[in-house]
């Protein structure tokens, strides 16, 4: 099969972590000694963005790194299912150890599900102790590469520039090995990473391009703000005609600032672009959840009938489904077939469905909701139309989860017969009960399921032990234990 060469494979990567712990001054020194080019005119700008060029054993490879908080590195967008970054460096000073905000980056890459490498800073201080480092990365769960887990991670100095090569290296692998790539040839979708208003350029934005290419021409549409593409530039503020797929680009002359996080698309237009703002008006107008319900989910809904009649007989049936989890939003609708211009008002947003009930789908609407990731169905029997919006529903419904009400941590494992395995742990949150299900958790990774079958503190027999407690157990399980795993009593819960 030939090569797509519309594929890009240049990553997007944050470097997230506690505050002091080297950050600034390890990105700083990797924009100082590697940057792909100088800022125009030589003056140094404070970008949200920039590309490193980086020389390793396979030859020449591009890099954005983003300066950003880590959690708006790897927000789910409410417009797209995606994260900002590709990968992850998590930093932890070799000198402090992991802290309260290297807890909440290491959840923020989890739910992120992006793959991430460890990054121990500040090794040229003397009272670095990479080691003892470790060792609180591993009370995390965090199992690293060559002691008993997969995760990478590198020895580096900001200030000295020891191990930036090496950990340059681990990215391009991580990249290669993780398959992280996007197409150039495909409509250009963007995430915007900072929004600025000045009274000499007008209101900017800094936008990841995920997928795409950006040329000028045309406009870009980021909620209700716009911009005519007149002008786009590359993160050392120069101008640029085209910038591929991984790359960070700025866009000035927008109508208003754009929210950081949004999703932003490009279309041809004028008039185009001022009909998607509108739209976008009148959807942000659209009473939102209350306080209580911010966890609801909206499907936006555009409906297209044969009759005004049919129309009425659609919310009528609609008026039955139910969900205090998904709330339907009907932003417009009409009779006649289903066109293009029912497509665009829903670009940019998630989840988004267009509804026809015994009229046509133009080939190009169809065309153009498979491109944007809107949902597109048609029928000639209302209740099968009904029955399908069911369904929807039913997937866009969060389902029941588990969730932790006692967590342990297996720290010797003594014996295994049959299916019954005795071990000894200390427990780390909550209270384990006997008698009650479990999960094996490993490197993160739920591995197996079982009951513990006994516990005993002091060589006596409890019916459960307290946090911060050790304790003797047998396990009945079919996966095999392993020193390191976590055993998590779950609870069903709906969210």
């Amino acid at each position: 099969m030939a090569e797509n060469k519309n594929i890009c494979k240049q990553p997007v990567v944050a470097i997230v972590g506690h505050i002091d712990h080297g950050k600034t001054t390890l990105l700083d020194f990797i924009r100082k000694s590697s940057v792909a080019a100088k800022e125009t005119g030589g003056i140094t700008q404070r970008v949200s963005a920039y590309e490193v060029e980086h020389k390793g054993a396979e030859g020449t490879r591009m890099i954005t790194f983003i300066d950003t908080p880590g959690h708006e590195a790897f927000q789910k967008m409410r417009e797209r299912a995606s994260a900002a970054a590709d990968i992850a460096i998590l930093i932890v000073a070799a000198d402090d150890g992991v802290k309260p905000q290297t807890q909440e980056a290491f959840k923020a890459i989890a739910a992120a599900k992006i793959p991430f490498i460890v990054a121990f800073t500040k090794i040229d201080k003397d009272t670095a102790n990479v080691e003892r480092a470790k060792e609180s990365v591993m009370r995390e769960g965090i199992y690293l590469e060559g002691l008993g887990g997969e995760v990478p991670f590198a020895l580096v100095s900001g200030k000295t520039g020891q191990g930036i090569p090496e950990l340059l290296d681990l990215i391009v692998l991580a990249s290669d090995l993780h398959n992280v790539t996007c197409d150039a040839g495909k409509p250009v979708q963007a995430i915007v990473i900072e929004s600025s208003r000045d009274p000499k350029v007008g209101t900017s934005a800094t936008v990841i391009i995920k997928e795409g290419t950006l040329e000028t021409g045309g406009f870009a549409v980021s909620g209700t703000a716009y911009a005519p593409l007149r002008i786009v530039e590359d993160f050392t503020g120069a101008k640029a005609k085209a910038l591929t797929c991984g790359k960070p680009a700025v866009i000035r002359g927008f109508s208003e600032e754009p929210r950081v996080g949004a999703a932003m698309v490009v279309v041809a237009t004028k008039k185009e672009a001022e009909a998607a703002v509108e739209t976008n008006k009148q959807l942000a107008r659209t009473e939102a959840p209350k306080a209580t319900d911010e966890a609801k989910v909206v499907l936006r809904i555009i409906l297209k009938a044969d009759t005004a009649g049919s129309l009425e007989a659609l919310h009528h049936e609609f008026g039955k489904i139910q969900s205090d989890a998904v709330g339907l939003s009907v932003i417009s609708e009409g009779a006649g077939a289903v066109t293009e211009n029912d497509i665009k008002p829903l670009i940019g947003f998630s989840p988004a469905l267009v509804l026809g009930f015994n009229v046509k789908v133009e080939p190009a609407a169809r065309d153009l909701a498979e491109r944007q990731h809107i949902m597109l169905e048609s029928r000639a029997i209302i209740y099968e139309l009904s029955d399908f919006l069911k369904e929807k529903v039913a997937e866009l419904t969060p389902k029941k989860e588990e969730s932790a009400t006692g967590s342990a941590q297996v720290l010797k494992h003594f014996s295994t017969s049959g299916s019954k395995q005795v071990f000894g742990g200390r427990v780390t949150e909550g209270l384990l009960k006997r008698d009650e299900r479990v999960v094996i958790i490993r490197r993160g990774i739920e591995v197996g399921s079982g009951k513990i079958t006994n516990l005993q503190m002091q060589k006596a027999d409890v019916a459960s032990v307290p946090e911060g407690m050790e304790f003797g157990a047998q396990i009945e399980t079919k996966s095999d234990l392993i020193t390191g795993d976590i055993i998590s009593s779950v609870k069903k819960n709906f969210k």
